[in-house]
């Protein structure tokens, strides 16, 4: 997969994430609260700008403002991820910070699926995943963010 497969699919699922109501655009309120939800500063001036003369965004123009700003290279999405789920900012992603992260951008986990992400990267086995951890299990989950099959399970079973 290339660079530039791996940003779309990565621009598709951050609008996705950020498109709350699934209407196919974002609005002003929700580009502001997904941006809060994810600990991404915003400059609320051209935020403001950005909606002046239209109610939402369509994917396309969502492309154009992302790739405008230069600033979600996968290495940036990756560092913005990590920060939005390592909660107490130690450094480190725990099962309890991965199922209370997916339920603020409303996806609810079993306390097993948190464990089971967790253990599918914790390559120390200690029960947490560290940045280089968590960027094996970000990195395989970005391959396949347009497929609604993949599952923990399959995960294990190719044993990334």
């Amino acid at each position: 997969m290339s660079d530039q497969q791996i940003n779309l699919t990565q621009l598709l699922d951050t609008f996705q994430l950020f498109d709350t109501n699934k209407d196919g655009a974002i609005s002003f309120s929700e580009l502001r609260s997904a941006c809060q939800k994810l600990q991404m500063p915003v400059d609320k001036k051209k935020l403001k700008d950005l909606f002046q003369h239209r109610e939402n965004i369509s994917f396309d123009e969502f492309c154009r403002i992302i790739q405008d700003s230069g600033r979600h290279s996968h290495d940036a999405y990756f560092q913005e991820t990590f920060r939005a789920f390592d909660k107490n900012s130690d450094g480190f992603i725990t099962a309890k910070e991965i199922k209370k992260t997916m339920k603020e951008l409303g996806e609810t986990l079993t306390d097993k699926q948190a464990r089971d992400m967790v253990k599918t990267a914790d390559s120390n086995g200690d029960g947490k995943l560290s940045k280089d951890e968590f960027r094996i299990l970000f990195n395989y989950l970005t391959q396949f963010t347009m497929s609604p099959s993949i599952t923990i399970d399959s995960m294990q079973r190719e044993q990334i």
